[in-house]
């Protein structure tokens, strides 16, 4: 996304390069820093000769570029806020159960005290902070941020491409020992947060053999996810593929009869729209930016985090209704596309920067 959003923006007569982390290559305004020092090198080489620093992190190229770029060149600062990573961090380590803006409030010791604090710093530096989502934009103002320093500017993937046939179908289910099955997909993460736990609940309680749970990604609650799934019962009935490339991972989509996002917290979830792209039947949280994308009785089905008997009736009513299945449905799916458009995300860019300029 960085690097094409950059392309668009010297077709606008605008000077850009991207500065990441990874290997060296040849590609033209693209530095790869092979770690933190050569970042920082690399930092305040380019840096001077910038008006505006854009960060995608709010942590090492965040605090750098925060500390170097606004703190000791002066350059305007603008943040993309699309995750707490505080947040994720000490639900991880088991140190909240709190939702996001619960978490905000209190204090849950030093070391999630200080990760807090430096976000924080970083955020009420920015002249700007590009908000994924209405609700990140609430969470900013939370943490401190004036709500005149935030733009809302919404993820997109009008640009990604997907198979436009299923003859890739008879393969795929024979790989997955699917014939005859009906599949639940979930894409994402496998950390506690991600709901996927729930999944397993509701597939335990529906009780039908017949029906199968993919869940696409990998992550540190793997172990126990599989012990939960040998404690249900449900061995055979529930796959964890592990990572999928993008490019296969729309394959899984639109193999699916419904997909489920059922996690605790999204900033705004770019799987949810590349799932509304296939015109697939989708059940989601009621959490963060996810009723953004999704309409209740819509374009999907919204169920309340953590409530797994409305997760059960939801995947029901999703199996059996055919709404969910007509070109109707795919129309709506289509139609709630239209406000997360790549042309809106570089316009809406172009003008923040042009604001900021001298």
């Amino acid at each position: 996304m960085i690097e094409r959003l950059v392309l668009n923006l010297r077709e606008r007569d605008f000077e850009a390069d991207v500065l990441t982390f990874g290997k060296n290559n040849s590609e033209s305004g693209i530095y790869r820093a092979k770690g933190k020092i050569d970042f920082l090198k690399l930092l305040i080489k380019n840096a001077l000769k910038y008006d505006v620093i854009y960060t995608f992190d709010l942590y090492t190229a965040g605090f750098w570029s925060w500390l170097i770029g606004k703190g000791w060149l002066k350059k305007k600062f603008v943040v993309r806020f699309a995750g707490d990573s505080a947040w994720e961090s000490a639900s991880n380590k088991g140190q909240t159960g709190d939702d996001l803006l619960v978490f905000q409030k209190k204090f849950y010791g030093l070391s999630v005290a200080w990760r807090k604090f430096l976000r924080k710093r970083i955020l009420l530096g920015a002249d700007k902070v590009v908000a994924v989502s209405e609700f990140m934009k609430k969470v900013a103002i939370e943490i401190g941020v004036s709500e005149g320093r935030i733009k809302v500017i919404y993820n997109s993937v009008d640009f990604v491409s997907f198979p436009d046939t299923y003859d890739f179908l008879p393969s795929f289910q024979k790989r997955h020992n699917l014939t005859g099955d009906q599949t639940i997909l979930t894409v994402g993460r496998l950390v506690p947060w991600k709901g996927i736990d729930l999944l397993v609940k509701a597939l335990a309680k529906i009780n039908n053999k017949k029906l199968r749970l993919l869940v696409v990604g990998e992550g540190p609650d793997l172990l126990r996810l599989k012990n939960l799934v040998e404690e249900k019962q449900l061995i055979g009935q529930v796959e964890f593929v592990g990572k999928v490339p993008l490019n296969e991972v729309f394959e899984y989509y639109m193999a699916a009869d419904v997909f489920i996002l059922d996690s605790q917290y999204e900033g705004l979830s770019h799987v949810l729209l590349e799932v509304l792209l296939t015109g697939k039947p989708i059940i989601a949280s009621r959490s963060g930016g996810n009723p953004e994308v999704i309409g209740d009785e819509r374009n999907g089905l919204l169920v309340d985090y953590g409530n797994v008997e409305q997760l059960v009736v939801a995947i029901k009513r999703m199996l059996t209704e055919e709404r969910w299945h007509s070109p109707e449905y795919k129309e709506k799916c289509r139609a709630s596309l239209k406000k997360f458009n790549w042309h809106n995300v570089v316009e809406q860019t172009s003008k923040v920067i042009e604001e900021l300029k001298p």
